[in-house]
């Protein structure tokens, strides 16, 4: 039996206007996602007890208390997920405050689709580090793709000692590697393994925030600056003030923006957008890319004086496929965070469900691994998980890199084609090209297509 299995964001909504919150989880569920509505502060609480979210968006006043209460719950218990808040616009100095004490962003009532659909998309994707706004910057607990800190693979161990040397130092470090092979997990290692251990890690991708808000997310700004600027808002750099900024596919980004990061190496200090004065800033940058950052050069995408500063020391990853000496401590890792992340007790794997894995080729990497494992330890029905549970599409997953194959005016046509061809909807033409949402966006950024 095939199964076809997709881990949707799981979202909480805290709304006591019934109606309003119905058509906040149908507009969910439509776009994607697998919202639930809770109608007060302790059914709230009873449903993040029992259940995990990806991201709780809750509104400021509840029948039974207030949006900040259930902030401040979700902090005390330790819960990491990006919080949102809904206000009214008599009560943003509260919303503000709110983001003080560890909430992502606030959403101002009645809510703007459009603005909804950005604001969500930032919290999940944009990648900011919670754990750092939540502990200070102290290490995290949780990273979702690992390494083997007793890797068997020789070049993984080499890749140690680099990350050994270069830890204690201030250079630039630019991670290389497939997408999926852990390139953020190495930034971390270097962060975790350095003086700045104590201070924020902050991860940024690159290929997610939009062209419109890159500068603000970076740099901050001023209340006014813009139309939608209603308040303050400190940027990634300020934000992660002594300790270390991690730009994921550091490629996509904009051009203007290059110039603003050259400028911060260089004389380690920021203009929030719309204000008079300089900010020093003393952060460290890693940034990582799966592109050919030498040919965006060439092509007039990428600043090469800012490509030499980023550069300063580079680490690069192999695919799974060349390191097989890991594939089963992987595959046990992965099943442990399942079991936690789904409640069951799944022990190992058959033998015939491991030579299935060791002879794989995984081209999407260890994220691919991690998904293949959630799946299997989901439908196991014994203590182990057996051969046909291991579901494996070694074609889709080979057509989910095939779009890259092309030459670049080819691609480039093809990613429009399926644009039109799907109506603008972003997630229904990443299906038709094979390929997952996150690379679709990295592809608009590359080639600015204004879609």
């Amino acid at each position: 039996m095939q199964y076809n299995f997709v881990v949707m964001k799981k979202i909480l909504i805290v709304e006591d206007d019934i109606s309003f919150g119905l058509m906040l989880e149908t507009w969910f569920n439509k776009n994607g996602y697998n919202a639930q509505v809770a109608s007060s502060l302790n059914r709230a609480k009873k449903f993040l007890n029992e259940t995990s979210v990806d991201l709780l968006l809750t509104d400021l006043r509840l029948p039974d208390g207030s949006g900040i209460e259930l902030l401040q719950w979700k902090n005390e218990k330790n819960l990491n997920f990006p919080c949102i808040l809904m206000t009214s616009y008599a009560e943003i100095q509260i919303a503000v405050e709110a983001i003080k004490l560890g909430a992502f962003d606030f959403l101002e009532k009645p809510v703007n689709p459009t603005i909804l659909k950005q604001k969500i998309s930032n919290a999940l994707s944009a990648q900011l580090s919670y754990s750092s706004k939540k502990t200070g910057g102290k290490k995290s607990e949780s990273v979702s793709i690992p390494f083997l800190n007793k890797s068997k693979n020789p070049v993984m161990k080499r890749i140690y000692e680099r990350i050994e040397l270069v830890a204690p130092t201030d250079i630039s470090v630019m991670i290389l590697g497939e997408s999926g092979v852990g390139k953020e997990h190495v930034a971390r290692l270097i962060h975790e393994s350095s003086r700045r251990k104590d201070a924020p890690f902050v991860a940024v991708d690159s290929g997610v925030i939009s062209k419109e808000l890159v500068g603000s997310e970076l740099f901050g700004h001023v209340k006014g600056s813009f139309t939608s600027a209603i308040a303050d808002k400190t940027g990634v750099l300020e934000h992660a003030q002594n300790g270390t900024v991690f730009f994921d596919e550091v490629g996509n980004l904009p051009h203007d923006v290059q110039v603003q990061l050259l400028r911060v190496i260089q004389e380690r200090k920021i203009r929030p957008i719309g204000s008079n004065n300089e900010i020093e800033v003393n952060v460290r940058i890693i940034c990582a890319t799966n592109e050919n950052i030498e040919k965006s050069i060439t092509e007039g995408r990428f600043r090469e004086d800012l490509y030499h500063r980023l550069n300063e020391f580079s680490i690069t990853v192999p695919p799974l496929r060349e390191r097989r000496e890991d594939i089963a401590d992987f595959a046990n890792h992965f099943l442990q965070t399942a079991n936690n992340e789904l409640e069951k007790t799944v022990e190992g794997f058959s033998p015939e469900a491991m030579s299935v894995l060791d002879q794989y080729s995984f081209p999407g990497n260890l994220r691919e691994m991690r998904n293949i494992i959630r799946q299997a330890c989901l439908f196991c029905s014994k203590k182990h998980i057996q051969k046909d549970e291991i579901q494996l599409s070694e074609k889709n997953a080979f057509a989910q890199k095939s779009v890259a194959l092309f030459d670049s005016e080819d691609e480039k046509q093809k990613i429009m084609a399926a644009i039109e061809r799907s109506a603008g909807n972003k997630t229904l033409a990443a299906k038709i090209l094979n390929i997952d949402r996150k690379t679709l966006y990295n592809k608009i950024h590359q080639y600015d297509l204004e879609l």
